[in-house]
């Protein structure tokens, strides 16, 4: 049993893992290309559009994909009922999108943004009819499939928007690109999940997953509030151009923490809920986890802390220079986020959904705090606040963990800790080296090679390699 779940964790770390690099690699070719393409006001217009975009689809979701991930004695009435829920849910809040469109355009000054949104939330309604399929692809840790289908989409609908964008269309090339991304989506889910809906409809065992999954479904559409809160915010008492200049800022220290923090994200949970039962096993796995996460995070995004303003010039060009400072700020945020990960995977795996909705409300409500305090002192104080309370947030989510596995928030931080000062030092270091050169390109070059070096020099000395690196590594000098 050990060895089966070891050999699926290895297989879905390596899918995801290779799913992850490619397809936010292939987004962030394509949105460098568009950036290049299209104006920051346009980029504008498609952010604010998808914060309702995405707090409809957790109503669509309602905590039902990870219920049936969870649930050990899933039967086909379960996904069947999910599956008409789905649908039915999607179908009331695109008509609640089409209806309060208008009410949406004149809030933000953006007239055409009624029909931009009427069209953009068909993308709800497509991505409805697979999300049983994308649940059961993820608890049968499928994720081969999962590696085929998105870098399908991505390169589809990634080409689609471009061609758009060059010939002119503006906005529209973005909303292209946004729908044929969910229409290949759900075409490839059908045709690699070889599941099929069937005239079933159990109340009782509907009732049953929302159970579990409502609180989830509550504390996902307040985490994808809360992602977008600050959206919703700088739209409104700054400008829709403000408000491009910050989600490009959040888009490349994203892209690095997405290829890095969502390939064992999913596969942890499946892992945590496959030995639920066994504590200290869980808290190994949180352990080991989270130190390989670290070992790549903190480099990488202390990189990108270092290198913002050379690599914005060079990628995106001198007229999204403003989003250097949003960037470096969202680095500073990214860095919390495997502890969420890891020590919320490990609340849901053990199947108390309670506590995870307790905290999430904990947490919004810390967040609406922070933005009705520091607003009115402008848009970067406002997410330089948010960026300070991912640490806060550490604490509250890892004080839970310390009764169901008995593993601290402070013991977590106090293992990550001397990776995190190498980083640190390591950055330190090159940023005020980079003060000497000139050309951007030679700052990426130099900056980037000695980063490495100082980096990987001082894991070495401290003996903070992850395990398994070294026993790859000893392994091929044996060869």
């Amino acid at each position: 049993m050990a060895d089966t779940l070891k050999d699926k964790i290895l297989s879905g770390v390596f899918w995801q893992g290779l799913e992850r690099i490619g397809s936010q690699g292939i987004s962030f070719v394509i949105s460098i290309i568009l950036a290049r393409l299209l104006a920051p006001a346009e980029f504008g217009v498609i952010a604010i559009m998808m914060v309702f975009i995405s707090l409809c689809g957790c109503f669509v979701d309602s905590g039902f994909g990870t219920a049936l991930i969870q649930k050990e004695d899933m039967k086909e009435a379960d996904c069947c009922s999910v599956f008409y829920i789905n649908i039915a849910v999607a179908l009331v809040m695109y008509g609640l999108l089409f209806l309060a469109a208008p009410w949406i355009a004149n809030f933000y000054h953006s007239p055409q943004l009624s029909l931009y949104l009427r069209i953009l939330a068909l993308g709800v309604v497509i991505r409805s009819f697979a999300n049983v399929q994308l649940a059961l692809l993820n608890k049968r840790m499928l994720f081969h499939l999962s590696f085929r289908i998105n870098w399908v989409a991505l390169l589809i609908s990634g080409t689609l928007g471009i061609v758009f964008a060059y010939r002119g269309f503006g906005v529209w090339a973005l909303i292209v690109q946004h729908l044929s991304n969910a229409v290949v989506t759900v075409i490839a889910l059908w045709f690699w999940v070889k599941w099929r809906p069937q005239r079933l409809f159990d109340w009782q065992r509907a009732k049953g997953l929302f159970q579990f999954g409502w609180k989830l479904f509550v504390s996902g559409l307040m985490d994808a509030f809360y992602n977008d809160i600050f959206s919703l915010t700088i739209g409104k008492i700054a400008n829709l151009t403000m408000l491009s200049y910050y989600n490009r800022g959040r888009l490349v220290p994203c892209t690095g923490m997405g290829v890095i923090n969502s390939t064992l994200g999913s596969v942890l949970f499946s892992a945590f809920s496959e030995i639920q039962s066994d504590r200290e096993k869980m808290r190994l796995l949180a352990y080991r986890g989270l130190h390989n996460i670290m070992f790549a995070v903190i480099p990488t995004l202390t990189l990108l802390f270092v290198l913002a303003e050379p690599l914005v010039k060079i990628l995106l060009t001198e007229k999204w220079l403003p989003c250097v400072i949003f960037l470096r700020l969202c680095c500073i945020e990214y860095l919390f986020w495997p502890f969420h990960t890891t020590n919320l995977q490990i609340i849901n795996a053990c199947g108390r959904s309670d506590i995870f909705l307790i905290l999430e409300i904990i947490k919004k409500v810390q967040c609406a705090l922070i933005i009705f305090i520091t607003y009115r002192f402008g848009v970067i104080t406002m997410v330089a606040a948010g960026a300070v309370m991912g640490l806060v947030c550490v604490i509250e989510n890892g004080w839970m963990n310390r009764k169901l596995i008995g593993y601290s928030p402070w013991t977590q931080l106090w293992d990550i800790l001397p990776l995190l000062m190498i980083g640190i030092v390591s950055g330190g270091f090159v940023f005020w080296g980079l003060h000497f050169i000139l050309n951007p390109w030679l700052q990426l070059l130099i900056g980037g090679s000695v980063f490495v070096v100082l980096y990987l020099s001082g894991c070495l000395v401290c003996r903070k390699i992850p395990q398994e690196i070294v026993k790859i590594l000893r392994t091929r000098r044996l060869r």
